[in-house]
């Protein structure tokens, strides 16, 4: 499922968090042509014709004419579209700088961006930020985004024979935003069936047809048949990362434990709709073939609903356990015994932090998003009281990165002087003790 095509949008296009300002005619622009979009190429044509006349209202009332910062607009029209549709896929995105006119097939990479895309991911490590194997024998692989198999397959078939021998397997897609091809899931869930197995169906509106997707019955190396998988999740987890879960939960191959997901099931791409701006469309729909199904708008539901930030260590826990009841080793069963005795005493132990933001008295919804709730955009909605907006949550002690997230415009906290930089953005930093 290509659902984290607009990764591709930060890899070739700069689209700058600075300040910038737009014309009304940009403005106009940007709506006209989102409306166009929307209705000839959205999944769901009868919303798309909805969000047409809310804009066009929106447009009458005047609603957009103060705004003159093409981020500020972006968001705004984004969270527009957002509030009829409850799409989370749907985003439009401001670049100060010229955007290529978009070509072809927006679920494919131009010819001219394939060797900075391939050099990208290969930097970026195919999206898998760890890979090793943790005490008591258990596999662990820490996902960031999944990515295509004529990029990624070599990587991660090496990837899958590396804790082939491992009693366990933990996959953790606590901050994968997704998918960015339609190949990687059904190449990776073939390593745990022994059998050609039906994983899902897409419909698309463009062509009025549906797409199966099943396992292979031979993949690279050998298969980790037999052998409890573990799935983490978290608000922040998305898309594609959504569908793997889901898959194997309903397939009841993983156990999934966390918190609820982010929501987002229908497939799309990143298409420029003027110079200056550029919008993830979904243009197709996850359906399930067991459950008819899917998880838009309500995320995948975890086995074990338990907090992201306790999720792997509790995990590791009963992946243990459930070697220890199975191993027909006596020294080894001991060890076990007293890596899980160890194990007990290491709880991450969580503090409770307060976060205000004054002013914004027309917002809507505010969140923080930070690197203790794994940059979910829906863990740490804030309360109005008075004239400021208040949340209290929990953080393992040390230095955190974090933002507000207001209306879908991410800002730095105007009353928190500290601040550090992170992968090309600044962010505001707290420290709990």
């Amino acid at each position: 499922m290509k659902q984290l095509f607009n990764l591709i949008i930060f890899c070739f296009v700069l689209l700058s968090s600075s300040n910038a300002q737009i014309t009304a005619q940009q403005k106009k622009e940007a709506v006209d042509s989102v409306v166009k979009l929307m209705n000839e190429r959205y999944i769901f044509p009868e919303t798309a014709k909805q969000i047409e006349l809310f804009l066009r209202r929106q447009q009458v009332a005047n609603v957009y004419e103060s705004i003159t910062d093409g981020n500020s607009f972006a968001a705004k029209l984004t969270n527009d579209v957002r509030s009829i549709c409850n799409d989370k896929h749907v985003t439009v995105r401001y670049s100060p700088e010229v955007l290529p006119v978009s070509r072809g097939n927006m679920m494919q990479i131009s010819e001219e961006e394939r060797n900075g895309y391939a050099e990208f991911l290969r930097l970026e490590n195919y999206g898998v930020t760890k890979l090793e194997v943790l005490k008591g024998n258990i596999g662990y692989i820490d996902f960031k985004f999944l990515c295509g198999t004529e990029y990624a397959g070599e990587f991660y078939a090496a990837m899958m024979n590396y804790v082939q021998h491992t009693d366990a397997l933990i996959i953790d897609f606590r901050k994968c935003g997704g998918a960015m091809s339609d190949n990687v899931i059904p190449f990776l869930c073939s390593y745990f069936f022994a059998d050609k197995t039906h994983l899902n169906d897409l419909y698309w509106r463009d062509g009025n047809f549906t797409q199966q997707t099943w396992t292979q019955v031979v993949v690279p190396g050998k298969k980790y048949l037999n052998k409890p998988v573990y799935i983490l999740t978290s608000g922040r987890t998305f898309s594609g990362a959504e569908e793997m879960a889901y898959d194997l939960k309903n397939l009841k191959r993983a156990t999934i434990m966390g918190e609820v997901t982010g929501g987002g099931a229908n497939p799309g791409g990143s298409i420029n709709v003027t110079s200056h701006f550029n919008m993830f469309l979904p243009i197709g729909r996850a359906i399930n073939p067991i459950t008819k199904t899917n998880w838009e708008a309500v995320g995948v539901q975890p086995d074990t609903l338990i907090q992201s930030r306790l999720a792997l260590h509790k995990a590791h826990l009963l992946a243990m356990q459930q070697s220890m009841q199975t191993t027909t080793n006596a020294q080894w069963k001991d060890e076990l015994k007293r890596l899980i005795a160890e194990h007990e005493t290491q709880v991450p132990q969580l503090v409770k932090v307060t976060f205000r933001l004054k002013g914004y008295p027309t917002a809507k919804n505010i969140v923080v998003a930070g690197g203790f709730n794994d940059w979910s955009v829906s863990a740490a909605k804030m309360k109005k009281t008075g004239n400021e907006w208040i949340v209290e949550t929990e953080a393992e002690p040390g230095k955190h990165l974090y933002k507000f997230v207001v209306d879908g415009e991410w800002i730095l906290d105007p009353a928190n002087k500290q601040r550090a930089w992170e992968n090309g953005y600044e962010n505001s930093v707290v420290v709990v003790k």
